[in-house]
């Protein structure tokens, strides 16, 4: 997995990925998980413990884990639209 340093709402987060993403897609999930609270402040979120998330954003499933300003992400797959099945 390869690490990408983005800045993003005047934060510094790590992406760790092998998926082919687009820096757009990284800031939605980014937007998305603020949103959730993962990025708590220092002291909140015990040490060395990663929380997982699963997010669906336009179209596609995402498994990631967030450690302070670290997400990694492990899953990106496009949702199946099971209408009409």
């Amino acid at each position: 997995m390869d690490t990408y340093p983005i800045v993003h709402k005047s934060l510094i987060f790590n992406i760790i990925t092998d998926q082919d993403i687009s820096f757009s897609e990284i800031r939605k999930m980014l937007d998305h998980l603020i949103d959730e609270g993962a990025f708590q402040q220092e002291g909140q979120q015990p040490m060395g413990a990663p929380q997982m998330y699963e997010l669906y954003i336009d179209n596609y499933h995402y498994v990631v884990d967030v450690l302070k300003y670290e997400v990694a992400i492990y899953k990106r797959e496009k949702k199946i639209d099971m209408v009409g099945s």
